[in-house]
């Protein structure tokens, strides 16, 4: 069970991932997305992954909200690393991010996407 989330994160922030033996300083604009792994979370970054012990529920409480958009129940992806979107079927969106990953936007979730994205 998580811990309740402190404040709120910055875009600019510096973040220790503690993946077991590894630590390391990473900078929160050059983390790509977050991936759920049980009660866990896989952070992928600059070609690294680390499994850090928070689950994504805490991360997106803890993640600055105009940086970071919780596409499903698996992912957060980082908005500023979306190389492009498609619309694929029923309305929902594919994203390409700058690291070749695609990541399909919820149906649940593509409206608020697309209300959060749009003027």
């Amino acid at each position: 069970m998580d811990m309740p989330a402190p404040n709120a994160l910055s875009p600019d922030d510096t973040v220790l991932l503690n993946d077991g033996d590894k630590c390391k300083l990473v900078e929160l604009s050059d983390v790509r997305y977050f991936e759920t792994f049980g009660n866990y979370s896989k952070t992928h970054f600059s070609g690294c992954t680390l499994l850090i012990n928070r689950s994504l529920n805490y991360l997106e409480k803890r993640l600055p909200e105009k940086s970071f958009f919780r596409t499903s129940r698996q992912y957060i992806v980082n908005l500023s690393h979306i190389q492009k979107l498609n619309k694929i079927e029923g309305g929902q969106f594919r994203l390409l991010l700058t690291c070749g990953k695609k990541i399909d936007v919820s149906r649940r979730r593509s409206n608020h996407f697309m209300e959060r994205m749009t003027l």
